[in-house]
C-alpha cells in the first residue's frame, strides 16, 4: 500500500529523544536490585528506539506481520512499559486513612500507583502500617518506618514488573497485603 499522506518535510509529532529526556529516572544508590532495574530501563529503551527507527517489516512471534494499528499498540505498550519503570525509579508513596467501622479506629496504609493495562494510574500497592495513634511520633511517621515502607513497596513493583514483562522465574502467589508476588523457591 501507497501512503500519499507522507511527506519527507514532515515534522514528526512522537520525537523519542525528547520524551525520553522528559522521563529520566531519579538517580539512585549502588545496588544489587537498582543495577538491575537500571539494566531492564536501559535494554527497553533500546528495544524502543530501535523498534521507531526501523525500515524493515515488523512481525510478531509467529512471523505474521503487524498491521498499522497493531505496530501503533506495540509502539503505546512499549511507552506504558518505560512508565512503569520510572514508578519504580521514582516511587511515590501516598498516606491515606481507613477507618475501621466496628471500632471506629483510624489506620494508616501507605499507597503506590501503578499502570494498567490500558496506560491509566491505578492505586495497586498498599501497606497498612498501625494505628495511626500507635504509628505517629509528633504527628509524623518516624523517617525509618517510611524508609523500609518504601523498599517493602518497591519490591513489590518490580516482583509485578517482572510478572508482566519477564515471565519471572518461579510461581507468583498472593502476600498477606493481598498483593501478587514471586514466590522463589
Amino acid at each position: 500500500m501507497k501512503n500519499d499522506f507522507y511527506n519527507k518535510n514532515w515534522n514528526y509529532i512522537f520525537k523519542f529523544e525528547d520524551w525520553i529526556d522528559d522521563h529520566k529516572p531519579k538517580n539512585k544508590q549502588n545496588s544489587d536490585f537498582w543495577d538491575e532495574v537500571n539494566l531492564e530501563f536501559e535494554e527497553v529503551k533500546a528495544e524502543f528506539k530501535n523498534l521507531l527507527s526501523t525500515t524493515e517489516d515488523i512481525t510478531d512471534k509467529d512471523g505474521n506481520k503487524l498491521a498499522p494499528i497493531n505496530l501503533y499498540n506495540l509502539i503505546d505498550q512499549y511507552k506504558i512499559r518505560i512508565e512503569k519503570l520510572l514508578l519504580i525509579f521514582n516511587v511515590r508513596l501516598y498516606k491515606t486513612l481507613n477507618k475501621n467501622k466496628k471500632s471506629g479506629v483510624k489506620y494508616i496504609v501507605m499507597r503506590a500507583f501503578w499502570i494498567d493495562h490500558f496506560g491509566k494510574k491505578v492505586r495497586w500497592f498498599s501497606r497498612n502500617i498501625g494505628p495511626e495513634n500507635k504509628v505517629l511520633v509528633n504527628g509524623d511517621i518516624p523517617l525509618h518506618q517510611l524508609e523500609e515502607i518504601e523498599k517493602h513497596i518497591l519490591y513489590l513493583m518490580w516482583d509485578q514488573y517482572c510478572i508482566e514483562y519477564l515471565g519471572a522465574d518461579g510461581e507468583t502467589g498472593i502476600d498477606l497485603d493481598g498483593n501478587r508476588v514471586i514466590v522463589n523457591f
